[in-house]
C-alpha cells in the first residue's frame, strides 16, 4: 500500500468513525466532505477525534484479520470457494493471494498508518508525555504491530523497510511501554484501562519473543477480573467500518464466509458455542454457525486478566515452574465441563494449556500466535500434507506465517523490483 493511501485512509476515518464513538466538544472544519486536507486539522482541538478514529481503524482491522487468521490456524473452515480464501485456509498463501491483502494486510497496515499518523501529529506537541490521546494511539499501534508480528512473515511501518517478525514485535513492545508510561502519568479510569490492556499486550509480545521472564513479570500484575474489549455498533449504513466483521462472516448473503470446524464442534464446550443450520453452506461444508458473537455490535475481547493468567502459566512452565499451569488447567477444564487433568510431563502440561487457551480465546485472533510459538503443542491444526477439506484434491501446506502481498512489495521502494 502506498504512503499517500495510508495517510488518506487514516485521515478519512475522521468522518466515518463518529458512528462508533461518542464525541463531544470536537470541531473539524473541512472545505469538502469528500476531500480532507491534513493541513486543515488542528491536532490539539481534534486530538480526541483523531485518536478515537484511529482506534476504530484498529478495531476494524483486528476483526477482519481474525477471520483470515482463523482460516489459517484451523479455527474456521472457509466456505468461499470462488476466491483465494482457500489458499489461506490451506496454509499455501502467495504474494498474489488477493484475500490475504483484503482480510489481513491492508486492514492492519491501515490501522497502523492511522495510529502512527496520530502519534506523529500529537507526539511532538507540548504535554504529549501526559496526553491520554497519545497513550491510546500508542496502545492501538502496538496491538496492530503485535497482530502483524504474530501472523505475517514480515512487518512494514508506513512504507518503511521490511521488518522481521522479531523486529515487528520489538517495535510493539516499545509502543506498549510508551502507552503504559503516559497512561500511568495521566491516571484515572481511562489511564488505568490503557495501562492494564497495554501490560497484557506487552506480556504477550514478550512471550512471543521468547522472553519468558519478562512476560511472567508483566502479566502477573493484572487482576483476574480485568477485561478490555473492542466496541462495535450495528450501523446498517456503515457496517464495513464499525461492525464486528467476525460476526458478519457467518451471516454472509447466500453463504457464510466461515463455519465451525468438526474438531471444534466435537469439543462440546460452552466456550465454543455453535448451532447446526441444517443445510450445506458451500461445496460439502455443513452450515455450522458459531454463536461466539451474536450480532454486528458484539464486542471482541482484546486483553484480559484471563489471558494474563495464561501468559504467566506458559512463561513459568517454560522457565521450569509448573505451579501456575497446574493451578490454571483444572479451573479452565471445569469451565468446559471436562474431567480432571492427569498429565505430569512438561510436554503434556503445555499441550493441555494450549488446548484450554484455544477454547477460551476461540476466534479472538490468538490461536495463530500459539501456533507460531508452539507449533507441536497447539491443537486443532491439520498437519502439512493432510487432504484439504474442500473437494479440490489439494492438501494443507507447511507455512507458519503469511507472506507480504504484492500490494505492499510492488509499491514499496524498499523491496527490490
Amino acid at each position: 500500500m502506498r504512503d499517500h493511501e495510508r495517510l488518506t485512509y487514516g485521515i478519512s476515518l475522521l468522518l466515518t468513525a463518529t458512528a462508533a464513538v461518542a464525541l463531544t466538544g470536537c470541531q473539524l472544519d473541512v472545505a469538502s466532505p469528500s476531500i480532507i486536507d491534513a493541513s486543515t486539522i488542528n491536532p490539539t482541538s481534534s486530538a480526541v477525534l483523531l485518536t478515537m478514529s484511529a482506534q476504530t481503524a484498529f478495531w476494524n482491522g483486528m476483526s477482519l484479520s481474525i477471520v483470515a487468521e482463523g482460516w489459517f490456524s484451523g479455527e474456521a473452515w472457509v466456505t468461499d470457494v470462488n476466491s483465494t480464501s482457500p489458499d489461506i485456509a490451506r496454509r499455501q498463501v502467495t504474494p498474489s493471494t488477493q484475500q490475504q491483502s483484503n482480510f489481513i494486510w491492508s486492514p492492519l497496515s491501515r490501522s497502523l498508518a492511522a495510529n502512527e499518523n496520530v502519534l506523529a501529529l500529537l507526539g511532538g506537541l507540548p504535554g504529549q508525555a501526559s496526553d491520554i490521546n497519545v497513550a491510546r494511539a500508542a496502545m492501538n499501534s502496538a496491538f496492530t504491530l503485535e497482530h502483524m508480528g504474530q501472523a505475517m512473515c514480515q512487518g512494514v511501518i508506513l512504507g518503511g523497510p521490511p521488518l522481521t517478525q522479531a523486529q515487528t514485535l520489538d517495535t510493539a513492545i516499545t509502543r506498549f511501554k510508551r502507552a503504559i508510561a503516559i497512561a500511568t502519568t495521566v491516571g484515572g479510569a481511562t489511564g488505568d484501562t490503557i495501562v492494564k490492556a497495554s501490560t497484557v499486550g506487552l506480556a504477550q509480545a514478550y512471550l512471543q519473543r521468547g522472553n519468558n521472564t519478562s512476560a511472567a513479570v508483566a502479566a502477573a500484575v493484572i487482576p483476574a477480573s480485568f477485561v478490555y474489549n473492542a466496541a462495535y455498533v450495528d450501523d446498517l449504513s456503515n457496517r464495513a467500518l464499525v461492525s464486528n466483521r467476525v460476526f458478519s462472516g457467518i451471516t454472509g448473503t447466500g453463504s457464510p464466509g466461515w463455519v465451525v470446524p468438526p474438531t471444534y464442534q466435537a469439543l462440546n464446550d460452552p466456550r465454543v458455542p455453535w448451532v447446526d443450520l441444517k443445510h450445506v453452506a458451500r461445496d460439502t461444508i455443513e452450515a455450522i454457525q458459531s454463536l461466539k458473537y451474536t450480532g454486528f455490535g458484539s464486542p471482541i475481547r482484546i486483553a484480559s486478566g484471563l489471558e494474563a493468567s495464561y501468559i504467566v502459566a506458559e512463561a513459568n512452565l517454560k522457565l521450569g515452574d509448573h505451579a501456575a499451569a497446574l493451578a490454571l488447567i483444572p479451573v479452565r477444564r471445569a469451565a468446559g465441563g471436562q474431567s480432571p487433568f492427569t498429565g505430569v510431563s512438561d510436554s503434556e502440561v503445555l499441550v493441555e494449556l494450549m488446548a484450554q487457551r484455544a477454547r477460551d480465546f476461540y476466534m479472538e485472533g490468538k490461536h495463530i500466535a500459539d501456533f507460531v510459538r508452539n507449533p507441536t503443542a497447539t491443537p486443532y491444526i491439520q498437519p502439512a500434507g493432510t487432504l484439504f477439506y474442500l473437494s479440490s484434491g489439494q492438501s494443507f501446506g507447511d507455512q507458519m506465517c503469511i507472506p507480504l502481498p504484492l500490494v505492499e512489495t510492488q509499491a514499496n521502494h524498499n523491496f527490490p523490483q
